[in-house]
């Protein structure tokens, strides 16, 4: 899934959750959008540094069980506030479905050595080719990066992000007015 799909389904889903359930914590949503890249943050430089010419992934040690509970456990118990941004991190998770890819996903549980992601055709020697071979090869994801599109047309119509002032706002402090 493209970065910035990840984004809207997390902002969308946030605004629902917000109009729907009093009590939700105001969050920056900028933030919250970098939370939901977060595991992508972290192993895509991973991967372009060393990991890549290794595994020929870039779904790495951040796309685990491991970091995903870890980091549920540390926000539950020392900042519970922040559970809107742990929830963002792990959403990547179920975006990204990595249940279908447990050699990766449930590392280090099923022992110590690192298993490569299950690649399912998206295999090149280019890490910079990866989203133009996966997306020219897998027709089906392209569904994932309509709704997407379509999560983030909603964001903005529902916040009137189209206005500059809103836009601005929004882009400097974090929230609409």
């Amino acid at each position: 899934m493209l970065p910035q799909t990840h984004v809207a389904y997390t902002l969308a889903a946030y605004q629902l959750l917000k109009d729907r359930v009093p009590g939700v914590p105001e969050v920056d949503e900028r933030l919250l959008a970098l939370a939901a890249m977060g595991p992508d943050l972290i192993d895509k430089p991973l991967a372009a540094v060393y990991f890549y010419r290794r595994f020929k992934s870039a779904v790495l040690f951040a796309h685990t069980l491991l970091v995903h509970g870890g980091l549920a456990l540390v926000v539950l118990k020392r900042r519970p506030s922040w559970w809107p941004l742990a929830v963002a991190f792990l959403g990547h998770a179920v975006l990204d479905r990595l249940w279908f890819f447990p050699n990766t996903f449930y590392w280090p549980f099923r022992g110590w050595r690192f298993h490569v992601w299950g690649k399912r055709g998206s295999e090149q020697q280019d890490i910079r080719l990866a989203y133009w071979y996966a997306f020219t090869r897998r027709p089906e994801l392209w569904a994932w990066e309509v709704g997407g599109v379509l999560a983030g047309v909603w964001f903005i119509w529902r916040r009137r992000l189209w206005e500059p002032a809103r836009l601005w706002a929004w882009l400097r402090d974090g929230r609409s007015p």
